[in-house]
């Protein structure tokens, strides 16, 4: 009877782990921004990834995504690693997603300093709190814009 347990609820599909907010992730390819995922996110933890869930599944993926999304693989890693995480099935998770992208007024940038593009998104965007905004880059070139957000899209402040 225990195996049979043990084996039902590993059969239960997307067993997300809690989680505080998300961080959206918009990747800059040297085109302008697309949308690198939905992370789900703990505060003063690490953040779950890889969680129990359905393996990704092509035919989930929402019509619009590709062309703000490239890339199947790229759709699969963040399925598999954060979407998993999120509580949503695929097709939930990645609507959310496209969402949160298409919330984002993204600024014309030229090539200037991280606290130049923050300040750019914060303007952009004046219904977000500056904090709201991280960027990262790669050496010296901008990699990526990272924008905190409630689990249902709101903007929030980022923490440290």
């Amino acid at each position: 009877m225990a195996v049979l347990l043990l084996l039902c609820a590993c059969a239960t599909p997307n067993r997300s782990r809690p989680f505080d907010y998300y961080m959206l992730s918009l990747s800059w390819t040297g085109d302008g921004f697309v949308l690198h995922g939905l992370w789900p996110e703990v505060v003063g933890s690490l953040s779950p990834e890889n969680c129990a869930g359905p393996v990704f599944d092509s035919a989930s993926v929402p019509d619009e995504l590709p062309r703000i999304m490239p890339g199947e693989r790229l759709m699969e890693h963040e399925w598999m690693t954060h979407g998993t995480c999120s509580g949503l099935s695929e097709g939930e998770y990645f609507r959310t997603a496209a969402r949160a992208f298409r919330m984002m007024k993204i600024p014309v940038l030229e090539r200037e300093s991280p606290s130049a593009v923050r300040r750019q998104f914060a303007q952009a965007n004046p219904d977000f709190p500056s904090a709201a905004f991280q960027v990262k880059e790669h050496g010296e070139y901008l990699a990526e814009v990272r924008v905190c957000l409630t689990t249902d899209l709101r903007p929030l402040a980022c923490g440290r």
